[in-house]
């Protein structure tokens, strides 16, 4: 019996509209109603992930920001904070990038100091919560910077990621999109936070099911027996996952959740 579900949004859930199956919300209603708890997980700000969903938002888990936070309907459960001379470290060698702009994820908004156009238009399209500062590296932010995400406007898997791999040995470094690079603190990503959950309700990696397009579902693919990468996935996800969906333009993770609960 399947009592945890969860799913990335971009690629996954999200269509290449940036949008919800209509026949999403009806569903999620079912399986709330028969005690299957749904966790939506992603790079996202939680405040982003939230108003996807509507009034069903308080009834569902949200891992936010690769698992740097998670939250039980409004309540944060998990935050991990990472200390500032790390930050700084981090966004000092983000800016000998070339087409590199970070941006400090924090649990109130996310803080940039770059106006690049292009820019500007992804970052607002992940976060809703977004302050613009002087500098990230002298501003006071008082507030809790649990991810470094770096935007690069050439592309993300051969320019950024090769050089923010040295930091493997300080922090997480997650690929989670064509142009988007994550830092986390070691241990954290989706999959430790499925765990916690698992941990925190009883639930069994045999009870989860998890979908996913990406290199950052990897470990939240490991953390279940049910795991689904779309297909339109990173072929190195499809190694990974036991099954696999319709693409994300084909409602994949719909159509299996119909078929899988009979719906």
């Amino acid at each position: 019996m399947i009592r945890l579900i969860a799913a990335d949004m971009d690629g996954t859930l999200l269509n290449s509209q940036k949008q919800l199956s209509p026949e999403l919300p009806d569903i999620l209603r079912r399986l709330l109603h028969s005690g299957v708890r749904f966790a939506a997980a992603s790079g996202r700000q939680y405040a982003n992930l939230a108003c996807h969903f509507g009034p069903l938002a308080d009834q569902l888990y949200f891992i936010s920001d690769n698992g740097s936070f998670i939250y039980e309907g409004a309540r944060n459960i998990f935050t991990s904070a990472i200390e500032p001379a790390r930050i700084a470290e981090a966004v000092r060698a983000v800016r000998q990038i070339r087409h590199a702009l970070p941006v400090l994820c924090g649990g109130r908004s996310a803080y940039i100091d770059n106006q690049h156009p292009f820019f500007i238009e992804n970052v607002q399209m992940y976060y809703n919560q977004v302050e613009l500062v002087p500098d990230l590296l002298t501003a006071q932010i008082p507030d809790a910077i649990c991810k470094i995400a770096v935007f690069d406007l050439e592309n993300a898997e051969t320019n950024s990621y090769p050089a923010l791999k040295a930091f493997r040995d300080r922090f997480v470094v997650s690929l989670s999109g064509d142009r988007w690079v994550d830092l986390m603190n070691p241990g954290v990503n989706k999959g430790a936070a499925i765990r916690l959950l698992q941990d925190r309700y009883g639930i069994r990696p045999e009870e989860s099911m998890a979908f996913g397009d990406y290199l950052n579902d990897c470990e939240m693919m490991q953390a279940c027996a049910h795991s689904y990468a779309m297909e339109n996935a990173h072929p190195k996800l499809k190694s990974l996952c036991r099954f696999t969906a319709k693409s994300n333009d084909e409602d994949g993770v719909v159509q299996v959740l119909k078929q899988v609960f009979s719906l």
